[in-house]
């Protein structure tokens, strides 16, 4: 089920974007990959949460993977198909990286910035065009 939320918040959800990825990097060259990765999929959730509250006026709410129902009618195949398997990619992480006994790796924290940087780009282009 999705959540109304007001298009003007958006920018929000960006500089919330922004701050998780800047943690995440941080993290990394401190070699806190569990914080990482942690913040590395926020920063994917937030920039989604940006795109769909833009142009819809509404974020996901129930399970993370909702959003990309939002997605679909924004952006063109090619481009929501990209996001979408980067954006699984940094789902698929959330769970261990929160709440399982493993450690993440220098590894995993690496794709885990790569994959957040490439949403939030290509969400800040179609942001501002």
């Amino acid at each position: 089920m999705a959540k109304p939320v007001d298009p003007s918040k958006a920018s929000n959800y960006v500089t919330k974007a922004k701050e998780a990825l800047t943690t995440a990097i941080e993290s990394s060259k401190n070699k806190r990959y569990n914080s990482a990765v942690i913040n590395a999929v926020h920063s994917g959730i937030n920039s989604l949460d940006a795109l769909t509250t833009k142009f819809k006026g509404k974020r996901g709410t129930d399970d993370h993977t909702e959003v990309l129902s939002l997605v679909k009618g924004i952006l063109p195949a090619p481009e929501y198909d990209e996001i979408r398997k980067q954006f699984m990619s940094l789902i698929n992480m959330k769970n261990t990286s929160e709440y399982q006994p493993d450690f993440m790796t220098e590894k995993d924290a690496n794709e885990a910035i790569k994959w957040a940087e490439r949403i939030l780009s290509k969400i800040n282009a179609k942001l501002n065009p």
